[in-house]
């Protein structure tokens, strides 16, 4: 048995890649909409209760020691079995785990799916520093983890290093494939029964601490003025996101058909006929490599906080995606895209 812990979406189609080799697979995770996408499709899967930590609420690592040992009881690893480690950054929980089976020891795989990420060298004693030495601590002496931060475009995130994989042995899982390939082979090889349309908007959000909030409405709604067909998949956010800002951003997808929200956007690209459309999703890599799609980005169009984070998104877009992206320069570009598709 193959156990991978799966926080987001492209852990899950590592996870599907390893079961269309023909090995067994549990899914271990903390996400609602991976526990629905996994009972829907007949995959073993152990959850657990997902928890915010803050540093209000930084007690909370007790409670989350005691849900994480409950779940290494229930997986029950054996000796023949191995683990997955799909990420290092925000990934205490699976680090965690992998720590406690590696002193039972059991055979951990670490394979890192997700976007690469700069350690954060903070400068002066800022409250995000004094925080972080707080988490540290709390971290070391709650679940005995030595944790760091990496960059990003908005808090610092929580997670760990080389050195922690030596620590415990953790063997770098090496096939002979790169991640998008790997995805790629996953998405093309699992059936899905997926809702189909002509247009797919792929959703990340009211991100507003990245760009402005009403540019994002303003594409939009030209983009909607054209009256073609698109079918919406929303990005997956936790309940408490559900304020005001996040609905009336949605409110300008009212009249868009929904697709199912648990299911990886990725695997909807066999059921798409022309065009997948994002900001800067990292799911437009994979829908750049369908031959019958065109993978279209607005990073262009909307008007951004930092413009050193639009290069930044466009510049990996273009490198994974073998400059297979298109990044329309103009309104009336994007609406020629559509239109002759």
């Amino acid at each position: 048995m193959n156990y991978v812990f799966c926080g987001a979406y492209k852990a899950l189609l590592f996870a599907l890649y390893i079961k269309n080799l023909g090995e067994e697979i549990t899914i271990v995770t903390y996400s609602k909409d991976v526990t629905k996408y996994c009972a829907n499709e007949n995959i073993k899967c152990i959850s657990f209760p997902f928890l915010k930590l803050s540093i209000k609420s930084i007690y909370k690592l007790f409670t989350l020691k005691k849900t994480l040992d409950e779940v290494i009881e229930k997986m029950n690893v054996g000796k023949e079995d191995n683990y997955f480690l799909t990420g290092k950054v925000l990934a205490y929980e699976s680090i965690y785990i992998a720590k406690e089976l590696a002193k039972k020891g059991n055979k951990i795989y670490y394979k890192n799916v997700m976007r690469e990420l700069n350690i954060f060298k903070p400068s002066g004693l800022k409250s995000i520093f004094i925080k972080g030495m707080i988490f540290k601590f709390f971290m070391k002496f709650a679940l005995d983890l030595d944790i760091m931060y990496y960059e990003s475009n908005e808090d610092p995130r929580l997670g760990f290093d080389e050195e922690t994989l030596k620590k415990y042995n953790i063997i770098d899982y090496k096939p002979d494939k790169k991640t998008e390939e790997m995805i790629l082979e996953a998405v093309k090889n699992t059936k899905s029964s997926c809702k189909g349309a002509d247009n797919l908007i792929i959703d990340q959000g009211p991100i507003e601490n990245l760009v402005e909030l009403n540019s994002i409405k303003r594409i939009y709604e030209r983009i909607f003025n054209l009256h073609i067909d698109f079918a919406l998949k929303k990005h997956p956010l936790p309940a408490e996101e559900n304020d005001e800002i996040t609905i009336s951003y949605y409110n300008i997808f009212k009249h868009c058909k929904e697709l199912e929200s648990y299911v990886p956007v990725e695997l909807f690209c066999n059921n798409i006929k022309k065009n997948a459309i994002s900001l800067f999703s990292a799911s437009l890599i994979t829908a750049s490599q369908f031959e019958h799609l065109k993978a279209i980005s607005l990073l262009e169009l909307i008007n951004w906080k930092h413009n050193s984070y639009k290069q930044e998104f466009k510049n990996r877009l273009i490198e994974e995606s073998n400059n297979k992206i298109l990044f329309p320069a103009s309104f009336e570009e994007l609406k020629e895209i559509l239109l002759n598709s």
